[in-house]
This record gives C-alpha cells, sequence and structure tokens, in this order.
C-alpha cells in the first residue's frame, strides 16, 4: 500500500497529463465504436423493413381482391388499421435512412442546382391535400428561380409541412418563402416558413422539439413518431444553414428554415442579415 501511495504521490504533471490523453483517446474509440453501431442499425431497419411492408401491403390488396365482396365494414376497417401501422413502419425505416444520411453529409443535400421554389411548394401541397389536407402557399407567382440545395429544401417542406398538419388545427397551413439579403459578402439567402394555427408550443419546449422521437405530451393520442423536425435540423446543419421557431399557445406555430443560395458562383455566407 505504501509503495502505491509513494508511487501515485511520484507522478509527473506530464505524466497525469499523457494517462488524460489516453483516456480520452481511448473513450473516443468506444464512442466512435458505439455510434457505428447504432449508425449500421439505423441503416439496416431503414432498408430492411421496405421488403417485409411491401409484401404485407401486397397481401392485404390480394385479400381485398379476392375477398372483397365478403368483407364487412368492420373488415375494412382493419385492414385500414394495419395499412396505416404499416405506413408508420415505413415511415419510421425512412426517417433512419434519411436522417443517417443528413448527419454524414450526404452529397444530394449539398448539391446546389436551379429550381423553382413555387413549383416545389405547389407539388409538396398536392402530396399533402391528396390526404385531405388543407394548404395555403404564399410565395409570389413571380418568385425568381434560386440556385441552392433543392433536396434539402424538399426535405425541410414535407418534413415542416407533415408536422404542422398533425398539429395545426383546422385552419390551413401556409407554406411562405423570401429572399432575404446575406451577411458578409453580399449573399442571398432562401427564407422557407411554415406556419400552422394550432395549439402552440410552450416555451420551455421549444428547444426540445427538434429532439429525436420528442413528442408533446397532451390529453389527445399525438399522431407522428417524433423524427420530421429532428430530420429537418440534421438537413439544416449540414447546409450550413439556420433554423427558428417561434410560437404562442392558443394561436400557432411558426417555423423558419433559412438556406443559402448560390450567389456570384459561390454559396452565400454562413450567417444572415
Amino acid at each position: 500500500m505504501r509503495d502505491t501511495a509513494e508511487a501515485q504521490q511520484e507522478r509527473t504533471p506530464d505524466g497525469v497529463a499523457a494517462d488524460s490523453r489516453a483516456e480520452l483517446a481511448a473513450l473516443r474509440r468506444e464512442v466512435a465504436r458505439q455510434r457505428g453501431i447504432f449508425d449500421s442499425a439505423r441503416l439496416i431497419v431503414g432498408h430492411e423493413l421496405g421488403r417485409p411492408l411491401t409484401a404485407a401491403n401486397g397481401y392485404l390488396d390480394l385479400l381485398e381482391e379476392r375477398r372483397g365482396d365478403s368483407l364487412d365494414d368492420r373488415d375494412r376497417a382493419y385492414i385500414a388499421k394495419i395499412r396505416s401501422a404499416l405506413a408508420r413502419l415505413g415511415e419510421l425505416g425512412e426517417s433512419f435512412v434519411e436522417m443517417l444520411r443528413a448527419e454524414h453529409g450526404d452529397g444530394d443535400l449539398r448539391s446546389y442546382e436551379r429550381f423553382d421554389f413555387r413549383a416545389l411548394a405547389d407539388a409538396v401541397r398536392g402530396r399533402f391535400e391528396r390526404d385531405g389536407a388543407r394548404i395555403a402557399v404564399d410565395v409570389p407567382a413571380d418568385f425568381p428561380p434560386v440556385v441552392a440545395q433543392r433536396r434539402c429544401a424538399e426535405i425541410v417542406l414535407e418534413n415542416l409541412v407533415s408536422n404542422a398538419v398533425k398539429h395545426g388545427g383546422a385552419d390551413p397551413v401556409v407554406i411562405a418563402a423570401a429572399l432575404a439579403p446575406g451577411g458578409p459578402g453580399g449573399g442571398t439567402r432562401l427564407v422557407i416558413t411554415v406556419k400552422d394555427r394550432g395549439a402552440g408550443i410552450p416555451e420551455d419546449k421549444l428547444e426540445e422539439i427538434f429532439t429525436p422521437f420528442f413528442r408533446i405530451e397532451s390529453g389527445e393520442t399525438q399522431a407522428g413518431l417524433g423524427l420530421g423536425l429532428a430530420l429537418v435540423k440534421s438537413v439544416v446543419a449540414v447546409v450550413d444553414g439556420e433554423i427558428k421557431v417561434r410560437s404562442k399557445l392558443g394561436e400557432g406555430t411558426a417555423v423558419t428554415v433559412v438556406v443559402p443560395v448560390m450567389s456570384g458562383g459561390r454559396p452565400a455566407p454562413d450567417t444572415v442579415g
């Protein structure tokens, strides 16, 4: 015991620092290993869910085709519930893959291309309106084409609108956009805002809404998996954008995302003026 105590007392500052660096390096390796396992699991779940889900939906189609005349309302309600559950599993798998691609800086997210944002917003509106949602596009008809990360803008729009539709109440969800001057270098920014007139978000929960699987507790059953806003945050971080939330209880929520627009052959600066 005396030898051990004396050895510890005799350790030099350089020795202590070396031991600390070694422990830190070992911890980082273990974190990286665990992250790799987690990422692999998400990728497997995302990709491997597709085949059995497709098969299950196919068998439901076959069941309805062969037994359609003999199915009563209760049977059809059961089939609808099964399809809804399968759709949620599909959404989970797709979200896992999208988040993984975003966190690893997928090239599609960083690629700049020229596109018509108004047309993109109209396309997203159409997808949701086919399911009965009410969407308003508040983007001028003469909104100029932009050179920006189109895939990023699409993911942002789809997930913000999906979240607003689920929690936004009876009023239409509004998609708005504007071009804003940038900061250093005079760059331009594409400012995307999705607004709803729902119950709103408590102020102490505004930061938590971007946490994966987080859903605000309420007396009602909440739809969704709690991954949409987490995915938006990951995508926006990859493209060096910004995200802001304004919400008031009883009045609704507005989420604004600001992403770079190509200016003078180069991406716009990293801050919004």
